[in-house]
């Protein structure tokens, strides 16, 4: 009986609860209800971050910079700034021992994962909720995220990271939809920064280790790989140790995915770490290189590497572009000339030869000499192939465009444009220049066939670029004067030693300094700005300015007397007029030119100049070899063929904005009549006969020009040569004004005025000429006074001897 109602009792007690059927029906709907309620509360968070994701444009994905606009000073767009340092390749040329390398240092999973590493995320949270921040990013997701700037998106719509994060999933899900394995990771490698200015798997490659991607080894990819994370710090240039130590990490994770055995790990850790740094030169030209490092210095090395800027710069378009071409056609038109024998740039460039380019080089340099804005600068020919910018870093002798400099000492230390120097033919020994025997050359002239001409002028020494003359000239005033004013002009002569080479521009100086040095003759005496402007200011994307240049005063260093600035400028006129750069003016267009310009050329004739300015602009032009090795151009390479048509090119086509006005005289310069023969005071008797070379007629004319003096230095004896006046200086003075006087009544006047212009020669001998305007000698008394109708000279006409025979007996 007992036992029955024990075994009652078992069988009516209740079953347990997780063996009773409503538990489990009703855990299924609490997990059905709560995955419902979770995923309708995941989808509605992330249904934003969704949707975001879905607007990018795929297309788009291999857009790998935004280039940042130059402009001109007017706006017009003149190139474009491509900041990162990079050169895509396909993925056939990345070896397979760098994917295996960067799988296991970023991505282990990336070959089987959808675009988002769930296992990886999760790990990563772990980590990071432990204290120990680690990325859990597959490299689609980095793809994702470097390509449409999630980063800086995200910053602007001041979300955290979470939300970063949510955005970058799901369009790295549309990523691996869209696009295969092997193309995602072509678009990785191209893209994603290695340090050190390294963009890309090639441009890193080369510019650590100096070789392809296809030639790396298992420990040179690994300390790429380790780059990845944090590119700064752990650049082998700046930090090797660390990268050592991230490179040994990797080839531990390639161990652990069984990539390598335990026998190469071993091997590969104990290897040095060995650089040899041959980076990639960015296809970019010498003046884009100048702005990109204008703002550099104003904003910060990677002010513009998001791009989308836009820089405004104080070039003219049109001066640039017009410097650029008439410099190529000029230096190919050299290489084209009989007598070149050196390296030639359409050879180089067909040869694809890795050795250094020796062809003919230029450059050009326009700037405002006011306000230092550089309207024109071509550093070089060829920035692909020679990126040496030669306005920056290069020295070339100037031969005779420093003549005008000489002529400067010369007239701040007493003497004029009237005195006269010897030009004869000089020894070289006393000069040695060339060689060390012979005659000195003179090749300054510019013309095949030179001739001396005896005693002249300085005018006519500077305006014809006479080399004996002018290095008699430097004599005159002592070669340490000659130094320390070309050092006040801004030239690096301070060590040069005090040789009569100084006078024929044996010393090197840059074009910069050159250009600067010029402008000192329409300013005044005063040199041009030591700061060259490139850029005036630079605006974002959205069109805010974030940079506009300081304005500060410009002051200008005085160097000379403005007397002598305007001296030595009216010689440098005369040069283009009738001297050694005649023709200068006959390719200008702007009409009357009113400035000046100075050719030059190097004993050797490897290096030809042209320095030129008008009211408002200084130009230079330089042409030559970086490395001459005593070779010339060509011989007889002289500046008015290869220089000067690239300064004129450049001036004509800044004038319709920088051309006109005029250059006025100084108020403590007076115009004197002087005889262009003797150098002293003109006088009616100053005449000369010439041959008219279209009749054959010999006429006579006057040999009085107007000369420009400081006030102080115009008293001169007139001329002794014409006038038969003896004397050689201020002191002896015409005796014909030194008469003795007679014991007699003076005459007293009854009027206060005697009417006329000068009746009586009070004022001036009657032997003396005046001027009544620039330019024009006129006589008071002359012996052909009668010839004189209307104020010209009526010319006698003279027959031709017959040739003179002699027979023989």
């Amino acid at each position: 009986m007992a036992t029955i109602q024990n075994t009652n009792r078992r069988k009516t007690r209740p079953p347990r609860f997780y063996k009773r059927k409503g538990f489990w029906l009703t855990l299924l709907l609490l997990g059905v209800i709560t995955g419902l309620a979770g995923w309708i509360f995941v989808e509605g968070y992330t249904r934003e971050y969704r949707l975001r994701a879905a607007t990018y444009d795929l297309d788009r994905i291999n857009d790998l910079e935004i280039p940042s606009i130059i402009v001109d000073r007017n706006g017009k767009e003149i190139g474009r700034i491509f900041v990162q340092n990079r050169s895509v390749i396909p993925i056939s040329k990345v070896p397979d021992i760098f994917i295996k390398a960067l799988r296991a240092g970023e991505d282990s999973r990336f070959l089987s994962h959808g675009g988002v590493d769930y296992v990886g995320t999760m790990r990563a949270l772990k980590f990071t909720a432990e204290g120990n921040a680690q990325g859990g990013s597959t490299i689609t997701q980095q793809l994702a995220r470097n390509a449409y700037n999630l980063k800086e998106e995200a910053v602007q719509r001041k979300e955290g990271t979470i939300q970063r994060k949510l955005v970058e999933m799901f369009l790295a899900m549309r990523i691996e939809k869209r696009y295969k394995k092997s193309e995602i990771l072509e678009f990785y490698l191209n893209r994603i920064y290695f340090g050190s200015g390294f963009y890309g798997i090639r441009s890193a490659s080369l510019g650590y280790f100096g070789k392809e991607p296809m030639d790396l080894t298992a420990e040179e990819c690994a300390s790429l790989v380790t780059l990845i994370k944090n590119p700064t710090l752990r650049s082998p240039l700046n930090n090797p140790e660390v990268n050592r130590d991230g490179r040994n990490y990797v080839l531990s994770r390639m161990r652990e995915e069984g990539f390598i055995d335990g026998a190469e790990l071993t091997r590969l850790k104990a290897l040095p770490l060995t650089l040899n740094p041959k980076p990639l030169r960015r296809g970019t030209t010498h003046l884009y290189e100048r702005v990109a490092e204008a703002v550099g210095r104003a904003l910060g090395e990677d002010a513009l590497a998001s791009g989308g800027f836009t820089v405004h710069t104080t070039i003219l378009a049109e001066a640039q572009e017009a410097a650029q071409q008439s410099l190529l056609e000029s230096l190919n038109r050299a290489e084209n000339r009989t007598g070149y024998k050196r390296q030639k740039y359409e050879d180089y460039r067909k040869s694809n030869s890795t050795k250094p380019a020796e062809y003919l080089q230029g450059a050009c340099l326009m700037i405002d000499h006011e306000s230092g804005e550089v309207l024109a600068h071509v550093g070089g020919r060829d920035y692909a192939q020679v990126p040496y910018d030669f306005i920056e870093l290069g020295k070339r002798p100037l031969g005779t465009a420093f003549f005008p400099f000489i002529y400067a000492a010369g007239l701040e230390n007493g003497l004029t444009p009237a005195t006269i120097v010897e030009d004869e033919a000089m020894d070289n020994r006393s000069v040695m220049v060339g060689g060390r025997e012979g005659i000195l050359g003179e090749w300054g002239m510019e013309v095949a066939s030179p001739v001396y001409e005896g005693k002249i002028p300085a005018r006519e020494a500077l305006e014809h670029s006479k080399i004996g003359a002018t290095v008699r000239f430097a004599d005159q005033i002592g070669l340490q004067r000659v130094v320390d004013t070309a050092c006040a002009f801004g030239f690096p002569l301070q060590k040069a030693e005090l040789l009569r080479r100084v006078a024929v521009g044996f010393e090197e100086v840059s074009l910069k300094q050159a250009v600067r040095a010029m402008a000192a003759f329409p300013l005044g005496g005063h040199l041009g700005p030591e700061d060259l402007v490139y850029v005036d200011r630079v605006e974002s994307p959205t069109g805010r300015i974030v940079y506009r240049r300081p304005r500060p005063p410009v002051t200008h260093k005085p160097v000379v007397d403005p007397a002598t600035a305007w001296q030595i400028h009216s010689m440098m006129a005369g040069s283009l007029y009738r001297g050694s750069s005649k023709g200068a003016l006959d390719g200008l267009i702007e009409k009357p030119f009113t400035g000046a310009g100075k050719g030059g050329s190097t004993h050797d004739f490897a290096d030809c100049w042209f320095l030129g300015y008008n009211r408002r602009i200084t130009c230079g032009v330089w042409t030559g070899f970086l490395n001459a090795n005593g070779d010339p151009i060509y011989p007889g390479a002289f500046s008015r063929d290869l220089a000067m048509p690239v300064w004129q090119a450049a001036m004509n086509a800044a004038a319709p904005g920088f051309g006109g006005g005029s250059l006025a005289p100084p108020d403590n310069v007076v115009q004197v009549p002087i005889c262009s023969v003797s150098g002293q005071r003109a006088t009616q008797f100053c005449q000369e006969y010439a041959e008219d070379p279209s009749t054959g007629v010999v006429r006579s004319r006057s040999t009085g020009i107007p000369e420009y003096f400081r006030k102080g230095t115009e008293k001169l004896p007139f001329c002794g040569i014409h006038s038969g006046v003896a004397g050689d200086g201020p002191q002896h003075e015409s005796p014909l004004l030194n008469l003795p006087a007679l014991d007699a009544v003076p005459v007293r006047p009854k009027a206060p005025v005697l009417l006329g212009d000068d009746p009586y020669h009070t004022e001036l001998p009657s032997f003396a000429a005046t001027t009544t305007e620039p330019g024009l000698i006129r006589r008071r008394t002359n012996v052909l006074d009668s010839l004189d109708l209307d104020g010209t000279e009526e010319a006698i006409p003279l027959n031709r001897p017959r040739r003179l025979e002699i027979e023989d007996e």
